[in-house]
């Protein structure tokens, strides 16, 4: 029985595909080509970069950190600078304070010293008018006064200085001499009675004439005859109202008729010094 021609061959037949087979494993590869890739974006990129940026922040701090250091060095610096300049300024006052001071104490006791030697020497000089209670001698702090009776360089009623005066006045001029430094001031003082005199009323209306008339006098027969410079005199008359003692006896009148001459040291030479 003869078979009936078909047409099919072997080489008719389908052949295997392949391409599919491959076309599935190259998807698959990239599935997890993307997969891992995803995975490694979420896992290790982007905490790297997190961390990355972290740095990134925590070097801007420091770097900001360290400027403002830097700054606060700066300034620091600057301040102990200062306080250096300030402390050096400080010493240099603080020696010149002490080497003041120490001028100050040896200007005090050369003071001392000369105001104790012309006391002396004029204690010496005048002892019998001091022990006569017509000449009172006494120290006012750095100040030496010397309290003069008018009794002994004037006569009554009168502002010429008597010749017992003027003798009594050159002694004292020799002592004041040794004090070239010193200031010399002359006050005339009265007591409370009034000027009463006809001829005395002519020249002298009050006692403010009188006893500034007198302390002129003075100072005039200082300057000329004691030959002590004008620039070291002064004289002011005080009436009678800076008494020593009482005006109510006849003891405390005769002690406030006086002419009183003060030595002001050179540290007290001043132009508003008072005449007391």
């Amino acid at each position: 029985m003869a078979h009936e021609d078909t047409g099919w061959t072997e080489a008719n037949a389908a052949p295997p595909r392949p391409r599919r087979w491959r076309g599935g494993l190259g998807w698959l590869l990239f599935v997890l080509l993307a997969a891992g890739s995803a995975s490694f974006v979420h896992y290790l990129y982007l905490p790297l970069r997190a961390q990355r940026a972290a740095l990134q922040a925590d070097l801007a701090s420091a770097g900001a950190r360290e400027r403002g250091l830097a700054e606060r060095i700066k300034q620091g610096e600057a301040r102990a600078k200062e306080d250096e300049a300030r402390f050096s300024k400080l010493g240099a006052d603080c020696d010149k304070v002490a080497g003041e001071l120490r001028q100050t104490v040896a200007e005090k006791e050369q003071v001392e010293a000369e105001l104790k030697r012309v006391q002396a020497e004029l204690s010496r000089t005048l002892e019998p008018e001091i022990h006569s209670g017509n000449v009172r001698l006494r120290r006012r702090g750095q100040e030496l006064v010397l309290d003069l009776a008018n009794d002994i360089l004037f006569d009554t009623g009168k502002a010429e200085v008597s010749d017992g005066g003027r003798k009594l006045l050159a002694d004292v001029a020799k002592s004041l001499a040794g004090l070239p430094t010193y200031a010399i001031q002359v006050a005339g003082h009265t007591d409370s009675a009034r000027v009463v005199t006809p001829a005395t009323q002519e020249r002298f209306p009050t006692n403010w004439e009188l006893s500034t008339g007198r302390a002129t006098n003075v100072v005039r027969f200082l300057q000329e005859r004691g030959k002590i410079p004008g620039a070291r005199l002064t004289a002011a008359g005080f009436a009678e109202y800076r008494p020593t003692a009482s005006n109510a006896t006849d003891d405390g009148r005769s002690k406030n008729r006086r002419i009183e001459i003060l030595l002001v040291p050179p540290a007290s030479n001043r132009s508003d010094a008072k005449v007391h």
